[in-house]
């Protein structure tokens, strides 16, 4: 053991995994800031957690997906190493990202030495898996986009031309933006669905899943229950996404919603859930059209520092939850919040404000081809060219004020890393900008530990 770990208090101490994720920093502040001893895991090195003033120690494991066996080697032995000397201290193993999953499949080799919080696999595996999900929801009745769920090759080339466009293909097990994609024709649905495939290097039975485009807004229901019995729940609205249409939430407000709350609490409530859960849900924000239920992710969710700073502090929760066998009631709450995720929500600012820099162009192409139609062709098509060019675009003051009133959204928001208590967490951007010199761009599958079966650094 460390020479600087100190014994652990009454408080305890929690194993965290993930601690590139900014969700794992605002889990690790929660905890140390309530005298909880942390201790920080991950592949990589410079992650924001390990950098917290509230980590403290901190440790390397193999990647779980790649090395499943290798990880759960390492992590035992982190668990036995920082196993607190005092047994009445609480102490908890919080995995933060995919690695819930495998933890959940191998909780014997961990419950003897520490408490986890994570839910059964069974129930994990009934609502993780997209396909799985899509069937379960149409058993039970509950609104979701229309889906299909091919079983081969076969089957997809029968179903594409019952697919209503536009559609989105989805890999069965990724999360934050990776692995979907929205397409628009017969042919991109095609070449995407094999794509994938190939990429991915996806069995039959992981083959992708195709699902209705539904118009509205993103919102999270993120829940906490207590064998089956839903014992705190908040929602966030997406308010902008990286990459736009199909990437993660990097900025986001607290609203009421009481409906989609009622969903999740029916759909979890029946399997028995114990812990976190977060449930993605469109919706056009009218009675007359009911909210669709998208995906369900069953650990943490990086809109995680929404929740905290809106008074639903779910890592202390679920920490209390493990530790005691209860919880207290959430009473103070906000609905005037709005966070962003740093670096990803700025890149989905300036991504809108070149979607208006692209429609300047076409107003260009279209006075270009208006000044053509005037010298040879048809002035009416020239004029109706030029109309509809200006239509897309409006005018160029305009579209200044909205690039300026975009940048100004950043202002008051509050951010997943930066705090005045703990700054040298901030260092915890070294890690995506290494990812982006080594790349050349925003990996995300890298950034966010998401992907398929044959994910790789490639």
């Amino acid at each position: 053991m460390s020479q600087h770990m100190e014994k652990a208090g009454s408080a305890g101490r929690a194993i965290i995994t993930f601690s590139r994720g900014w969700q794992t920093l605002v889990a690790t502040r929660s905890l140390g800031r309530r005298g909880v001893q942390v201790v920080t895991g991950d592949e990589y090195r410079m992650t924001a957690a390990s950098f917290s003033r509230y980590s403290i120690a901190e440790f390397r494991y193999p990647n779980p997906t790649k090395e499943p066996e290798a990880f759960l080697d390492a992590l035992e032995k982190v668990v036995r190493q920082y196993k607190p000397e005092d047994e009445a201290a609480p102490y908890v193993l919080m995995p933060i990202h995919k690695e819930t999953y495998l933890i959940a499949r191998h909780r014997q080799r961990f419950e003897p030495h520490i408490r986890v919080p994570v839910p059964q696999i069974e129930h994990i595996e009934r609502v993780h898996n997209k396909g799985a999900l899509a069937a379960y929801a149409m058993e039970r009745n509950l609104p979701i986009p229309r889906t299909w769920i091919p079983k081969d090759m076969a089957d997809f080339a029968a179903t594409a031309r019952q697919v209503k466009l536009p559609a989105f293909v989805k890999l069965r097990e990724a999360a934050s933006g990776v692995g979907i994609r929205k397409v628009k024709t017969l042919d991109e649905l095609k070449s995407t669905f094999t794509e994938f495939i190939e990429h991915f290097k996806l069995r039959e039975k992981d083959y992708p899943i195709i699902q209705e485009a539904v118009p509205g807004d993103d919102y999270c229901v993120t829940a906490l229950f207590d064998q089956g019995t839903l014992v705190a729940s908040m929602t966030y609205r997406g308010l902008r996404a990286f990459p736009a249409e199909r990437g993660a939430t990097v900025m986001r407000e607290t609203v009421e919603a009481p409906q989609m709350e009622g969903i999740a609490g029916d759909l979890l409530g029946s399997l028995g859930w114990h812990g976190i859960a977060q449930l993605d849900f469109r919706w056009e924000g009218t009675p007359e059209s009911p909210p669709r239920l998208i995906e369900v992710n069953p650990r943490f969710f990086g809109g995680l520092i929404q929740s905290v700073e809106s008074g639903w502090d779910y890592p202390w929760l679920l920490f209390q939850l493990a530790a005691k066998g209860h919880i207290e009631s959430v009473k103070e709450t906000r609905t005037d919040v709005r966070t962003e995720t740093p670096i990803l929500a700025f890149l989905a600012t300036l991504q809108e404000i070149a979607d208006d820099e692209n429609r300047m162009a076409g107003l260009k192409t279209a006075w270009e081809q208006a000044k053509g139609e005037f010298r040879t062709g048809s002035k009416r098509r020239g004029i109706r060219g030029l109309f509809h060019g200006v239509k897309e675009y409006f005018d160029v003051k305009t579209r200044f004020n909205q690039a300026k009133q975009l940048l100004e959204e950043h202002e008051d928001n509050i951010y997943d890393v930066l705090s005045r208590d703990d700054p040298w967490a901030a260092l915890g951007v070294l890690y995506p900008l290494a990812v982006f010199l080594r790349h050349g761009k925003v990996n995300l599958e890298l950034i966010t530990g998401e992907g398929g079966p044959g994910d790789s650094e490639q």
